[in-house]
Parts: structure tokens; C-alpha cells; sequence
């Protein structure tokens, strides 16, 4: 049975947030997801690795 709480909570930004808006993160060692708010400010916070 799948989880039926449309809430899902981002331990990055200690809120909660719609289960549809979550981003896995790239390149992790676990598999960790966080909403699409905290996503963007992680995005833009590191740089580009690609030359």
C-alpha cells in the first residue's frame, strides 16, 4: 500500500511541502529527495563542474 499523505517533509528546508514538487538529488551517495524550493536554492548555490 502506497503512502496516502499528500504531504511529504524536506529535511533540507525543515518544511513540508506536496509530494509531486520533490527533486531527487544528483550525484548523492543515498538517494535523497527535497522539495523543488530547496532544489533550486541548492542549484544555484554550487557551481558548475562541467568546463
Amino acid at each position: 500500500m502506497s503512502n496516502l499523505n499528500p504531504l511529504r517533509y524536506c529535511f533540507y528546508g525543515k518544511h513540508a511541502k506536496p509530494r509531486a514538487t520533490f527533486r531527487m538529488l544528483p550525484g548523492a551517495a543515498n538517494a535523497r529527495a527535497v522539495c523543488a524550493e530547496c532544489y533550486e536554492k541548492l542549484k544555484a548555490g554550487k557551481p558548475n563542474k562541467k568546463k
